[in-house]
Order: structure tokens, then C-alpha cells, then sequence
């Protein structure tokens, strides 16, 4: 898959599991991954223009998904990021009261490793900052 090289994409999930799991996977596709189980380490390490994606968990300690991606918008404005969470239907729905868009950017674990795959490649294709 030529169109994954040099693709770079950051995953932040509290869940060490599934980030590794993930990014294994990921780079067998060909994606550098960059992965975080703390949301503010990824804060503290984040490099301004150096991911393609960026994939947050909603619900995590210290600093929730939507807090992160808020302040790394402050960094890199025009961050592609999408959230992930097994978060119920009912989380969401109270989500949306302040976000009302919420569900668009949300992709619900679990997902099948051929439904990362499909859905990532999906988002880089479609991700309007691609002339990085």
C-alpha cells in the first residue's frame, strides 16, 4: 500500500492494549505510529505539522479526549483527529448537548483490524489537510 508510507498517525488510549495492538498492526501497514497511553504526555511530546491523523480516546484519567484535542487545536489548528471510544450511546448523547456535531468524529471500538484498516485509510483519503 504505497499511499501509507510516510503516513504518520498519533494514537492516545489509556488502554496499553489496545495501542499496541493497534500500532502494531498500523505499522505492518506501513503507518508510523506514535502512540500515548497519557494524554498529557502526548501533549507534552506533540510536534506541530507531524501527523496525518490523530485518534483520541474520549473517556480517559487526567484530561478527557475532547480536552486534549482542544489543546493540541491550539498547537496545530488544522490537527485531522478523530475520536475512539467503546463509550455507550447515552455518553455520546450528553456529549452532544455542548458538541453537536460529536458523532461525526467518532469511530466506536471495538473495531476488527480490517475495520481500522478500512477506516483509516478512509480518513486519510478523505483528510482535507492532505498537501502537507
Amino acid at each position: 500500500m504505497s499511499t501509507t508510507k510516510s503516513k504518520n498517525i498519533l494514537i492516545v488510549d489509556d488502554d496499553k492494549d489496545f495501542t499496541s495492538l493497534y500500532e502494531t498492526f498500523l505499522e505492518y501497514d506501513g503507518y508510523k505510529v506514535g502512540t500515548f497511553t497519557d494524554p498529557i504526555d502526548a501533549l507534552d511530546s506533540f510536534k506541530k505539522d507531524e501527523y496525518d491523523l490523530a485518534l483520541f480516546d474520549l473517556k480517559m484519567p487526567q484530561m478527557n479526549g475532547i480536552e486534549l484535542s482542544q489543546k493540541l487545536l491550539n498547537i496545530e489548528p488544522t490537527l485531522f483527529f478523530r475520536f475512539i471510544t467503546a463509550a455507550n450511546k447515552e455518553y455520546i448523547e450528553n456529549l452532544k448537548i455542548c458538541n453537536p456535531d460529536i458523532e461525526k468524529i467518532v469511530i466506536y471500538k471495538p473495531l476488527w483490524l480490517n475495520e481500522i484498516r478500512t477506516t483509516i485509510h478512509s480518513l486519510l483519503s478523505s483528510n482535507p489537510n492532505q498537501q502537507k
